[in-house]
């Protein structure tokens, strides 16, 4: 990562009078991440491809801050994802090229207040992402994909309970932390017309406690669909501890769609073990039950997942790693891991290896 001044801000800190004093940074940064995949069954035919963003998503950012005085700094980050593949921008859809499709916000913030505006994610992903197994497995344990249309087709990772990254745009944020180890948040994202619940907005609550080795949150989303009067309603908690050079994870999520009483229900498990400090390795279970038989609207089917995950650092900025992920589905119908094409059959298999960097 770099950091540096700009030219204009040191020169203004270098001549101003009374707010002389201030300081202004901004970092660069980045992540690459790119393998080969080995597919046992997509459509009928193994496959072998050249994948990016398998245990990271590509991305080059920067992240800025001014102290104001008094405590107060102003922040902001823009942030855009690619493919490492092509070069294609991230996030983007057919009506929208989002240059910054990741992060765009600018707020003012303190010690124990942080109120952010613009485009960013709901606190599914702030809060509860580090309890998920795709955090310490790779992208293709992120929970299966839905019809973008419940995300309002902005780009957003279309993992049903937003784990991956829902993107909220128009929206503010506020988080207030009373002590270092507590913070709660509020999210409202902005629809498409003026008032409280038009379509395509969102609400978003959480709350978080940390402490040595240990970590719990809960988080409760709602977003208003733009095409229905529906609403896809998300509720998560989750949490991680050490013991030693282990480290357990598990995550529930439940997720309702309101026109029709549509639930999908998934329940994330995983353990990881150090074994020595520059290779890991980890197993991970998810569990994805729903109603409503093959009629639901999120999921067709009831599916487990299973996945181990290898990752040797060569230094703190470079990793290689290796993964392979197994799914099976009830009910003879296709499985599909994230990213995949469906199975022909209720079993898909996904060996990858890969080399990630962060800058």
């Amino acid at each position: 990562m770099k950091s540096w001044l700009y030219p204009g801000v040191a020169a203004f800190i270098a001549t101003a009078t009374p707010i002389a004093h201030a300081q202004s940074s901004v970092t660069l940064y980045g992540i690459l991440d790119v393998g080969i995949q080995y597919t046992t069954n997509q459509g009928g035919h193994h496959s072998v491809q050249e994948a990016s963003s398998m245990m990271r998503g590509d991305r080059w950012g920067l992240q800025g801050r001014e102290d104001l005085g008094g405590g107060f700094k102003a922040v902001f980050r823009l942030e855009s994802g690619f493919s490492l593949n092509n070069g294609v921008l991230g996030q983007s859809t057919s009506t929208a090229q989002r240059i910054f499709g990741r992060y765009a916000y600018v707020g003012l913030a303190n010690d124990q207040v942080q109120v952010l505006f613009g485009r960013q994610p709901d606190f599914m992903l702030d809060y509860l992402q580090t309890t998920a197994n795709s955090w310490y497995g790779t992208s293709l344990e992120f929970h299966p994909a839905i019809n973008a249309n419940f995300f309002g087709n902005n780009g957003s990772n279309p993992s049903l309970d937003r784990i991956g990254g829902g993107e909220v745009d128009s929206s503010v944020k506020a988080t207030w932390s009373p002590v270092k180890s507590l913070s709660f948040g509020a999210m409202y994202g902005f629809g498409d017309a003026p008032g409280i619940g038009s379509p395509n907005s969102t609400q978003s609550y959480g709350a978080t406690w940390t402490t040595t080795g240990t970590l719990v949150g809960a988080v409760y989303t709602t977003r208003k669909d733009n095409l229905t009067p529906g609403t896809v309603r998300t509720l998560g908690v989750g949490g991680t501890t050490s013991l030693g050079d282990f480290m357990f994870n598990a995550l529930y999520t439940n997720s309702r769609w309101t026109l029709t009483g549509d639930v999908a229900s998934i329940f994330d498990v995983g353990v990881r073990y150090n074994i020595t400090p520059f290779q890991v390795v980890g197993l991970e279970y998810t569990f994805l039950e729903k109603n409503h038989g093959p009629a639901n609207v999120f999921y067709s089917s009831v599916r487990s997942t299973y996945g181990v995950v290898y990752d040797y650092r060569f230094s703190k900025a470079t990793d290689v790693y290796v993964t392979y992920v197994f799914q099976h589905a009830t009910g003879g119908r296709p499985a599909q891991i994230f990213g995949m094409s469906p199975s022909s059959s209720s079993a898909q298999g996904v060996a990858a290896i890969g080399l990630r960097h962060y800058f």
